[in-house]
């Protein structure tokens, strides 16, 4: 019998008989970036915490980027809601991006870029002006402008509109962070139960019971964190949230050489995200659905990343691979209470490492001083993603989108003027 097999059949033995409860203040559901950090936070805070995880916890492959504003632009989130709901959630975005900035300090995790370029999306100026007039709708600071010439320069990235710079941004090596948050937080006496499969729950109650294959967790407080393996007792979670692919990989140019350390993002849904390390490129970009083979995965990624650099256009792509991240419809976290004594934190999107600092500062604001900030995402909960037709009506969206960005793109550049001398005369 193959070891996997007879764990199951040990841990099925054991479900089947009366289990002792492990008591506990808090029982987290996931040890994912949130629910790693908020066992941590917990902890340090004089909590006894529990995490289960259905699976292992291994390196971090996603985008270490570290921004206010949930990864979103300031016209998205402007499109999101009302201006005052939305000034709020940005303000406890911009605490969790400082709060983020902190704890990679005490991991040790060394940033790889600071600053970010903005670069428009398919409709040009027009996007850049739409980004700054929203910024000045929310109150945030006005942007840096930076020339064609600039990002020529710096960049060897012809970009004709133009881009803003944002000097507050960070970008570090994130890879290591589950795996320093895990023996962080065991140094903080956090019992982390991976391979640990949940049976059912008793969510009703004063005292919350979790049973797992392991034995019965009691605690006053339950956390979910993830969407795996919680849809028997949570369906709302998996019903809420979007798939959100993307492939990334990395590009070795010697006829390609950028002077510039920022990071590098593009505007609207379907923007890419690269930084440069002299000529090495670092590149991230929205697909229609997960790739999981990486010669499909580098296909991908140099057909995107050629569009920028058409000299990349028969580079081999390093570590290309697929990244698989989960939003709601709304495109920012889903962060509140399900019921007295039952949190979540799910759904942090692309760029998760602000989003997770900020999970565990709101939920341990919430559990150990009873702060209400939590109910400023009120406007922003859960809604239905309508399964498997949402994702087909998505999908198409996708493709959609991409041929009228190309549209949009052709229809901007027509309305640059032809020369200097051209402009002057339209002006006039």
């Amino acid at each position: 019998m193959r070891a996997r097999d007879k764990q199951q059949d040990e841990g099925a033995g054991r479900a089947a008989q009366p289990l002792r409860a492990l008591d506990c203040d808090v029982c987290i559901v996931g040890a994912t970036l949130a629910g790693l950090a908020t066992a941590l936070s917990l902890a340090l805070r004089g909590r006894s915490v529990v995490v289960l995880e259905a699976g292992t916890i291994g390196p971090y492959r996603g985008s270490g980027l570290v921004r206010a504003g949930f990864g979103r632009s300031a016209a998205e989130l402007c499109a999101a809601g009302g201006r005052d709901d939305v000034r709020a959630i940005y303000d406890l975005s911009a605490a969790g991006a400082r709060s983020a900035r902190r704890l990679m300090a005490v991991l040790d995790i060394p940033a790889d870029a600071l600053g970010l370029i903005i670069l428009p999306g398919p409709n040009g100026r027009r996007d850049l002006l739409d980004e700054a007039a929203a910024r000045d709708l929310l109150g945030l600071d006005e942007l840096l402008r930076l020339s064609p010439e600039n990002l020529r320069a710096d960049l060897a990235l012809d970009a004709p509109f133009g881009a803003l710079l944002d000097r507050q941004p960070q970008a570090f090596a994130a890879a290591d962070v589950p795996l320093r948050l895990a023996e962080a937080a065991r140094a903080a006496d956090v019992r982390i139960m991976e391979r640990t499969r949940i049976l059912g729950t008793d969510l009703d109650g004063v005292r919350k019971y979790v049973e797992t294959v392991h034995g019965r967790i009691r605690a006053d407080h339950v956390v979910l964190t993830t969407d795996r393996g919680v849809p028997t007792f949570a369906p709302w979670i998996g019903s809420a949230l979007i798939d959100c692919p993307f492939v990334s990989g990395g590009f070795s140019s010697g006829t390609i050489r950028a002077r510039a350390g920022e990071t590098v993002v593009e505007l609207g849904q379907r923007g890419a995200l690269f930084s440069w390390q002299g000529s090495s490129l670092r590149f991230t970009a929205p697909t229609a659905s997960f790739i999981s083979r990486g010669p499909a995965a580098a296909c991908a990624l140099r057909r995107h990343a050629r569009r920028f650099y058409p000299g990349l256009r028969g580079a081999l792509a390093d570590d290309a691979h697929g990244v698989a991240t989960r939003t709601s419809r709304h495109r920012l976290p889903l962060l509140g209470s399900y019921r007295p004594g039952v949190w979540y934190g799910i759904g942090l999107g692309a760029e998760p490492l602000s989003d997770a600092s900020l999970v565990a500062d709101m939920i341990g604001d919430a559990i150990v001083e009873r702060d209400d900030s939590i109910r400023r995402f009120s406007p922003f909960g859960p809604l239905p993603a309508f399964g498997w037709v949402g994702r087909v009506v998505r999908r198409a969206a996708y493709w959609g989108g991409r041929v009228s960005d190309a549209s949009a793109r052709a229809e901007a550049l027509r309305e640059l003027p032809a020369s200097p001398a051209a402009a002057d005369e339209k002006h006039a």
